[in-house]
């Protein structure tokens, strides 16, 4: 799988966006949690420390924060033990060695729901659809790193199985970084679509991955292609981790909505308001997604 990505590096255009700076190495002995800057960095620093607390409070430690710069890396360090606990999308947790055995904790629900779709959208005036793009060319479009599910590969594969060819109808493939450099390029008309996140609701128009940073003038885009169904986030342990602690910080999730305070960790450490259970054979679409580039 790495060599697949690395492929589709090579394969895409890209533009190099601000990076975090790197993990500053902890006091050892202290638990290390890792988030990725999906968003922005400032975020991600906030979100990082909300979880160090979650986590600290949760098994009664000292808890340290890392942000990484990609899901790829995240989950490199996850497997190699560098990092005890970290929050990470799906295509992440795939990157994972299987060998290295790293534990599942939960998955988040966001407004009700445990899954989400990638989705293409564009500004409302580009009156786009998967026809009209299958017959175009010269179109520009903006994804968020290669490592991002929602961000790149569920909604290019997703163009491949309908036959279209990315290759043919984009001129331009750049990477931006972050879902807000995303969401803000195509509604400036730097790019034509863009790819992001939303919720699961069938037929949804709401690019709701690009509500948090351009709020109302979210309603100024419009998803053109939506992909299946996959897990939300997910909390991952790091191989090394006993069970009794994963099964100690699961119990707090499903807890954490019972109280005022839960609540707000919840929302700070996992952008989530609870949790619920996950397994392996979750993440079937995703791996689909990968196989649509293998072939």
């Amino acid at each position: 799988m790495a060599r697949l990505l690395s492929a589709l590096v090579v394969l895409s255009s890209f533009v190099v966006a601000a990076e975090p700076e790197a993990p500053k190495e902890p006091a050892r002995g202290a638990l290390v949690v890792g988030v990725v800057a999906s968003q922005n960095p400032e975020s991600a620093k906030a979100q990082a420390a909300a979880l160090s607390g979650f986590v600290g409070n949760a098994l009664r430690e000292t808890a340290v924060s890392r942000v990484y710069p990609d899901q790829e890396a995240l989950a490199l360090a996850v497997a190699k033990g560098d990092v005890d606990y970290a929050v990470m999308g799906p295509l992440a947790y795939l990157r994972i060695d299987p060998k290295a055995n790293a534990q599942l904790v939960f998955r988040t629900i966001r407004n009700g729901k445990a899954t989400y779709r990638s989705v293409l959208f564009a500004a409302v005036g580009k009156k786009m659809t998967l026809e009209t793009i299958r017959k175009a060319s010269g179109l520009k479009v903006a994804w968020v790193e290669p490592s991002s599910a929602s961000g790149y590969l569920l909604a290019k594969a997703h163009l491949v199985r309908a036959g279209i060819n990315p290759v043919q109808v984009f001129t331009t493939q750049d990477f931006l970084g972050s879902h807000d450099a995303v969401c803000k390029a195509v509604a400036a008309g730097t790019y034509d679509l863009g790819a992001t996140f939303s919720d699961p609701t069938p037929n949804a128009t709401r690019v709701s991955g690009c509500e948090g940073t351009l709020g109302k003038m979210a309603s100024k885009l419009t998803v053109i292609t939506a992909t299946d169904e996959v897990p939300n986030d997910v909390l991952v342990a790091a191989p090394n981790v006993k069970r009794a602690k994963v099964d100690l910080l699961r119990e707090a999730g499903k807890a954490a909505p019972g109280s005022a305070s839960g609540k707000d960790s919840l929302k700070a450490a996992f952008l989530a308001e609870a949790v619920a259970d996950v397994t392996d054979a979750d993440f079937a679409p995703v791996r689909a997604a990968l196989d649509t580039f293998a072939r």
